[in-house]
């Protein structure tokens, strides 16, 4: 009942992970070669690191399902995943890494400005995801995850086409509906595998994740050359997340108020024979 919003949270705390990273985007200006030390500020988090992967308890599902064999991976619902993760990747991973180089070019935004617009428009993100993280666990995962796709996926091509106060608008508006997908369609990896098969089919999936961020990297790049701006490039990368709104709502099971096992039966321990007191319990 809760699924959705903890990833939800989860996805805020790495979104205050991203905007500290904002936060020192002026120290770019000091000199040419500054910006490395962008790059140096997060060996800091290393040790916290260390210290979470040491005391972080495992998961009694995880040591109970691993007591018996491992289970099938389901091919289905690994290439749903993994096609979906490629087309979201090939607008999103783009879309994030060229737009402090459209603010700079194309509209003239020195590093402050732009972490100025980066703080002011995506802070808002967070009300979106958490609202989509209670609303998908409340309503359904399908419908808040696609309407936050094409919601959130058009109002950032409005952004790149647009200038003034509408760049602004279309930026934070976009942020918040956007965001409300993280949660609803995240969670989707956690829950549609089985508990001893889960690690490498959403490895797997990432993969795939990756190269879609590659494909949409070089796509815009080189669209980005040929237009000679980048709103046009990203009009038509857009055509990718909007075949996965539709995906998510032909194809995606909804799995909204259904425990982990009814999703995968075969994470289902045997019920414990009468008097077999060696029996391992259910989780």
């Amino acid at each position: 009942g809760s699924r959705a919003y903890a990833i939800s949270v989860l996805a805020m705390t790495a979104a205050l992970g991203a905007g500290m990273a904002v936060w020192f985007l002026p120290l770019a200006d000091l000199g040419v070669s500054a910006w490395r030390i962008l790059y140096v500020i997060p060996v800091l988090g290393i040790a916290l690191a260390w210290h979470v992967g040491r005391t972080l308890p495992e998961s009694h599902r995880y040591e109970v399902a691993h007591e018996r064999a491992p289970a099938k991976p389901h091919t289905r619902r690994v290439v749903l995943l993994a096609a979906s993760g490629f087309l979201l990747a090939i607008f999103t991973a783009p879309a994030s890494q060229f737009q402090n180089e459209f603010l700079r070019s194309e509209h003239g935004f020195t590093a402050l400005q732009i972490t100025l617009f980066t703080l002011a428009t995506s802070t808002p993100g967070g009300i979106g995801v958490l609202l989509g993280g209670r609303l998908a666990d409340l309503r359904g995962r399908r419908i808040v995850g696609a309407v936050a796709v094409a919601g959130g996926v058009g109002l950032t091509v409005v952004m790149y086409v647009s200038a003034g106060w509408a760049l602004w608008a279309a930026s934070a508006v976009g942020s918040i509906v956007g965001a409300a997908a993280v949660p609803a369609l995240g969670v989707y990896g956690p829950e549609l595998f089985p508990t001893t098969s889960r690690g490498r089919t959403n490895g797997i999936i990432s993969a795939v994740g990756v190269v879609g961020s590659s494909v949409g990297l070089l796509l815009a790049g080189s669209l980005a050359d040929r237009f000679g701006m980048f709103g046009p490039a990203m009009a038509l990368l857009a055509v990718g997340p909007a075949i996965l709104a539709v995906l998510v709502i032909t194809a995606y099971p909804e799995t909204a108020h259904l425990e982990l096992e009814e999703i995968n039966p075969e994470d289902r321990v045997p019920p414990v024979p009468p008097g077999d007191a060696t029996a391992t319990a259910g989780p």
